[in-house]
């Protein structure tokens, strides 16, 4: 390399280095574009309040099945697990020892009333012989003792073939209700006994209608009966002196959708002066689906609404669009007169989600905003981003 090439170098380096710099000494940035969100407009549409209770779901009928006798069980025909019919066979317990009671007794019976006849006619002979004297009256009081002792041996004897005959039914037990029945804690060979532990054979449960048991505060239960009257009064169709019925909803367990329907057919007759409040009753239909099964079994949790406000026309946005800092809540607002300038709006939102995912404005919006629904991770207040125009999103509505 010559003298002159490798003094040529750094004047070229130090050259491209002036130009980079500018001429403020520091490197020109580049900007980056900006942030890509999609907005929607709230929505106005008719919004629905509620109040909602928990619960547990019960069955109308629930009994449990017993043994009214000791003995060893011959057969137990019923499959756990499945609905039976009222008046279907559960158990059979060996009848044979209450049998040979009920024969022993009858023989009792015969040879009692045998006695009785005896007596009864040696008092006809006797009663006139010792009005004459030629009996001693003793003899004729030993008689009549003999009849009585007779008459309470029959009596006895009566009480045992009864007693026989109601244990041989007992050894046949049905179920006396329609409904689903539980394990079988005795099958055959057991032996059972007449009480305690072991008499309890098995539990059936009514399968529908269902019951939810939950409690309400007196001042909301008499606002429900209230605003029914009121419209009730209204409602033409309704036949005056008809007992007004508090219309309510159910979702089970984590599911979010009220999909079942009901009505209040129980108020308890106490208040809890504790708490202020009475338990209230439920009722909800439980037929079978296509898969066969009912939906509902005794022992879920369960969330109850009652939806008893007038509904409203109001300001929807998706809960997605919600932000919070510290205690307050906001959303990002797109302003398009601003270039789509990013601003904070705070606002006041229901405590109720909608149906169809979607909260009511309560104050802070006028309804014709651009609000930040998908993206609010990359934007702030006094940025500006490039926004997209879309629906306000909100979840499928569910099925009735």
């Amino acid at each position: 390399m010559s003298a002159t090439t490798s003094l040529a170098m750094p004047l070229v380096l130090l050259t491209s280095a002036l130009t980079l710099t500018g001429c403020g000494g520091e490197p020109d940035l580049v900007k980056p574009p900006p942030a890509e969100v999609i907005v929607s407009k709230p929505v106005r549409e008719q919004v629905l309040d509620w109040d909602i209770y928990t619960g547990t779901v019960d069955a109308k009928d629930s009994i449990e099945v017993r043994a009214r006798v000791r003995g060893h069980v011959k057969d137990a025909p019923f499959t756990e697990g499945q609905e039976i019919e009222a008046g279907t066979l559960l158990y059979v317990i060996d009848s044979e020892p209450f049998h040979a009671k009920l024969k022993s007794a009858k023989g009792k019976l015969a040879e009692y009333e045998g006695k009785l006849k005896l007596a009864e006619d040696q008092i006809l002979f006797y009663k006139p012989l010792a009005e004459k004297g030629t009996v001693s009256k003793e003899e004729l009081l030993k008689v009549i003792a003999d009849k009585e002792t007779a008459l309470g041996n029959i009596a006895t004897s009566r009480g045992e073939i009864l007693d026989a005959e109601l244990n041989i039914g007992y050894c046949t037990i049905k179920s006396e209700i329609a409904g689903k029945v539980g394990e079988a804690l005795f099958t055959k060979g057991d032996l059972v006994n007449s009480g305690g532990a072991d008499s309890l054979l098995t539990t059936i449960v009514g399968v529908d209608p269902m019951y939810v048991y939950f409690y309400v505060h007196q001042n909301k239960l008499q606002e429900y009966r209230d605003l029914l009257k009121v419209r009730m009064a209204k409602d033409s169709s309704v036949p005056k002196g008809t007992k007004p019925k508090i219309p309510v909803e159910m979702a089970i367990g984590s599911n979010s959708e009220f999909t079942f329907k009901g009505i209040v057919d129980f108020v308890d007759n106490r208040v809890d002066p504790a708490t202020s409040s009475i338990k209230v009753r439920a009722k909800f239909d439980n037929p079978k689906g296509d898969d066969n099964l009912r939906p509902l079994t005794p022992g879920l949790f369960a969330r109850v609404r009652v939806s008893m406000a007038v509904p409203h026309k109001g300001i929807l946005i998706a809960d997605r669009a919600k932000l919070s800092d510290q205690d307050k809540t906001y959303v990002l607002v797109v302003n398009k007169e601003k270039e789509n300038l990013v601003e904070r709006f705070d606002v006041k939102l229901s405590d109720r989600v909608q149906d169809n995912g979607l909260r009511e404005v309560i104050a802070g919006l006028k309804g014709d905003e651009l609000i930040i629904v998908e993206g609010v991770n990359r934007a702030r207040p006094g940025v500006k981003v490039a926004p997209t125009v879309g629906e306000m999103p909100r979840r499928p509505m569910p099925k009735n």
